[in-house]
């Protein structure tokens, strides 16, 4: 029962069970309760199960990561050539030396902050031009789905694409890569391995297209990049954009790990000392102004206050032109 003002006379622990069981009946009579609703897995005391499948019992019996990633996403096991697949292309995507995103792992590891955080900064650097896997993805079914719809050919519909892109100067994402510029060596070794392994679909075929459509608006060679022919190889495995998208990103979260972890374990903190051989990224000598800086010269600080000579009255800010309280002019 509830007080005048709002609250209630009894607390909940003073009521009996009874009393407590009526009144979450009553409360909940149009809509059920909050629980988390989720088809991928549950646990009890002495179990956890995912898809079905008791996950020790899986590993027991010899099933690894690569079938864990399917079941998960997928919710089925793969297949022997879908699980080397899926191998090939997280163990080349894992390392790429120093990128945005291990070196965004690196600087903040830096400042010494929980390990965790230092990678979690590394793959938060994924986007619009670093992995941009789920935008392509996103591109990628979207043109397919039209290709499917207006009765297209992939190549028809990969010269629209590119048409489309660059009329409207968009990026067409899963094209090039700027320290690359004679191919992603990944990239055709993927590709090879998804026609080897018997997995290349349409996404593969879409995007074998959609670079040949470029090379013939374009003039020039063009080559796929790890994006282009990851991404295609993941749908074509069957994951949807957004999972395709976090298995590529988490695959590289081993590699920011391990240079945030060689980032504390071998390096100075901060990246600033000057007790070091090399001139680090936040020495001084890095940011002297004369060939770091190019905003405005060095320049006096103007007053903020001022104080009126005929009433006294100081803290005055530097803008009013005249005293608010004797009117006098102020300098």
């Amino acid at each position: 029962m509830k007080s005048k003002n709002g609250g209630c006379k009894k607390l909940s622990s003073e009521r009996s069970f009874e009393e407590r069981r009526k009144i979450f009946e009553e409360i909940f009579k149009d809509r059920e309760p909050f629980h988390w609703r989720t088809n991928i897995s549950y646990k009890t005391v002495s179990k956890i199960v995912a898809k079905g499948y008791d996950t020790t019992e899986l590993v027991e019996k010899g099933y690894g990561f690569m079938d864990v990633l399917f079941l998960i996403f997928q919710g089925r096991l793969p297949k022997p050539n879908e699980a080397k697949m899926l191998d090939y292309l997280l163990g080349g995507f894992c390392e790429h030396a120093i990128s945005p995103s291990a070196a965004s792992a690196r600087i903040v590891a830096s400042g010494r902050p929980l390990i965790n955080a230092a990678f979690a900064a590394g793959i938060m650097t994924f986007g619009m031009a670093h992995g941009p896997g789920w935008s392509h993805a996103e591109i990628m079914t979207e043109y397919l789905n039209r290709a499917e719809k207006e009765g297209k050919t992939l190549k028809e519909m990969a010269e629209i694409l590119v048409k489309e892109h660059l009329e409207a100067k968009k990026p067409i994402m899963g094209i090039h890569q700027p320290q690359h510029v004679h191919g992603d060596p990944r990239a055709y070794a993927v590709i090879r391995k998804a026609f080897e392994l018997g997995v290349a679909g349409k996404y593969v075929q879409f995007q074998l297209e959609i670079i040949k459509a470029l090379e013939k608006a374009k003039g020039k060679r063009m080559h796929p990049n790890m994006v282009g022919a990851g991404d295609s190889v993941l749908l074509d495995l069957g994951f949807s954009p957004l999972a395709a998208w976090c298995i590529g990103v988490l695959a590289r979260g081993f590699s920011c790990a391990a240079h945030a972890v060689e980032e504390m374990e071998r390096e100075r903190a901060w990246r600033g000392s000057f007790k070091t051989k090399m001139a680090d990224l936040m020495s001084l000598e890095v940011q002297d102004p004369r060939i770091s800086y190019d905003g405005p010269p060095d320049r006096p600080v103007p007053e903020k206050y001022v104080k009126c000579q005929n009433c006294g009255a100081s803290e005055l800010l530097s803008e009013f032109k005249a005293c608010p309280y004797c009117g006098q002019k102020l300098k």
